[in-house]
């Protein structure tokens, strides 16, 4: 008897019922269960990885067979840049008048800007463009989470520019060695 699920249906009467009975308990506890559910299924159904990989599909032209590595990291660089027109509207619009505090959309945009870059730099998972079976697959793609697993996919690192910093302490070094013979 106390492991029975309770509906809407097992419920009578609903209607005329005291708001601190258990029948009104029970009634509250059959709508979180509903609310969470729905939570769930939304939770779901977004699936950033894929909404990235779209995004990738769409903004390589058509009529390439193929992209390179330097394709792929142009590709990536607009990629992260996609939010910045939105996020400088939201920051012209906080600053008319008097300086207002940010939205959670710009907040939001930000550390999603900010997260992307460190993935960047870290390694970003995408599908291997550079592959022509796999670009193939991927135009094919309907958005669907499961066959995301058919296309393989890549690591790819921001690449590291050496800087003139790192140079010119090599030729120092070897400029003070000169000098001491």
């Amino acid at each position: 008897m106390g492991n029975r699920r309770i509906t809407l249906k097992t419920i009578k009467n609903r209607e005329a019922i005291h708001p601190y009975s258990r029948k009104a308990q029970q009634i509250s506890r059959v709508y979180q269960r509903k609310e969470k559910l729905a939570k769930k299924e939304i939770q779901k159904a977004n699936n950033p990885m894929g909404e990235r990989w779209i995004w990738f599909r769409y903004a390589f032209e058509e009529d390439k067979v193929v992209a390179t590595k330097a394709e792929m990291h142009e590709l990536v660089e607009a990629y992260l840049v996609r939010h910045d027109d939105e996020i400088e509207e939201l920051e012209k619009d906080r600053y008319k008048g008097h300086k207002k505090p940010k939205g959670p959309r710009q907040d939001n945009l930000e550390a999603l800007r900010i997260s992307e870059r460190n993935e960047y730099i870290s390694g970003i998972e995408l599908p291997d463009m550079t592959n022509g079976k796999t670009l193939k697959l991927l135009r094919e793609w309907d958005g669907d989470k499961n066959s995301m697993t058919r296309m393989t996919t890549i690591r790819l690192q921001k690449p590291v520019e050496p800087t003139e910093k790192t140079i010119d302490t090599k030729n120092q070094k070897t400029g003070e060695m000169m000098d001491l013979k």
